[in-house]
């Protein structure tokens, strides 16, 4: 719609037009990855939203800022706009727009992320059960492949491979190639994280070539991770490394992902004895956690430096941050990232 258009809608007070199409504008910019942008068409949907005043539009002006704001790192806001979504999910179920439930993945992911894992899991199951029983098989097959997400931030290769299994499953069956291409992703990094790495890089790389050739570039720089982890798995040291810096490069928007990725470049390059820059991508990956309050993915951080430290003997300091940082935590103590920490912590006694 011209700049014309929308003023003339404006005038005649036609906002339903209006909201259909921010709709349309917010979907389209927020898949070509440009968050500051759909940041700005979310908010003007909200603002639109609120005056026209149906509860479908107002809820999904939520959904808008919920994935908008995942992506940029403002993870309180994720929670502060889910929970303003909710009151809306009734108006949202019955409507059958697609994708209107998956703000529920990113509220998922985003508990977790705030270090939260049983919530999280608790908002990925609602989630599947949410959009099952709406019949509408695009969002069954992209909140399994939201699922997917949330376990591979959990470490569990095999609740990965089940849940972008079922997504890329019904995708195929039923043309949804842009979730084919985001599940495929997840599929490939769990296989190669039991024991097939090889077989995951060229899935990765063909859900990412096919995610690009969509014109898709929401999430690159989460994708380009999993297929640096792949490559390094599968004993390509140069190219992981590589695809690190790419992963870090490709979009300094998705703040998100930041800090995970600089944790697996720093682990990579403890085993090329590179500890000095090793140590820098761990420092650096906490204080980007702690600006976002993402605290999984600080103690991440914090157990790859407390095992440097460790080994060169500053177990005093290691304890110290490790011991602050997971005291913190009231849940999700069975998560790998919270056992190694203990682990940790019991082979550096006070």
């Amino acid at each position: 719609m011209s700049g014309r258009a929308r003023e003339l809608a404006e005038k005649c007070g036609n906002l339903p037009i209006l909201v259909a199409q921010e709709i349309f504008n917010w979907s389209t910019v927020l898949v070509s990855g440009d968050h500051p942008a759909a940041a700005a068409l979310a908010d003007r949907l909200l603002t639109l939203s609120e005056r026209e005043g149906s509860e479908e539009n107002l809820g999904f002006a939520q959904v808008a800022q919920v994935h908008v704001r995942y992506y940029r790192g403002d993870l309180l806001g994720v929670r502060e706009h889910f929970a303003q979504l909710s009151p809306y999910l009734d108006a949202l179920r019955r409507s059958g727009r697609p994708g209107t439930p998956n703000a529920e993945g990113f509220a998922s992911v985003s508990e977790w992320s705030l270090g939260y894992p049983d919530r999280a899991r608790a908002h990925a199951a609602h989630a599947i059960a949410f959009v099952q029983d709406s019949q509408n098989l695009h969002d069954i097959a992209f909140a399994h492949y939201m699922a997917a997400w949330l376990y591979r931030f959990l470490r569990e290769p095999g609740n990965v491979e089940q849940a972008a299994t079922q997504a890329l499953t019904i995708s195929e069956q039923l043309g949804f190639s842009y979730v084919s291409n985001l599940a495929r992703n997840f599929l490939g990094w769990a296989r190669a994280h039991q024991g097939s790495p090889g077989e995951g890089v060229s899935l990765i790389r063909q859900g990412l070539s096919d995610m690009l050739a969509l014109g898709s570039r929401a999430g690159v720089s989460e994708f380009l991770s999993l297929l640096a982890e792949a490559q390094a798995l599968d004993g390509q040291t140069d190219e992981a490394l590589t695809t690190f810096e790419n992963a870090l490069q490709a979009n300094p928007e998705e703040i998100i992902s930041r800090p995970h990725i600089l944790t697996c470049r720093g682990e990579l390059r403890i085993k090329l004895r590179q500890t000095e820059l090793a140590e820098a991508d761990f420092r650096e990956a906490i204080a980007l956690a702690q600006k976002m309050s993402a605290k999984s993915f600080e103690l991440r951080a914090s157990n790859s430096l407390a095992r440097l430290l460790m080994k060169q003997g500053k177990r005093d300091e290691a304890r110290a941050m490790l011991h602050e940082i997971y005291n913190w935590f009231t849940e999700g103590f069975d998560t790998a990232d919270q056992k190694d920490a203990k682990a940790l912590l019991d082979e550096s006694p006070a």
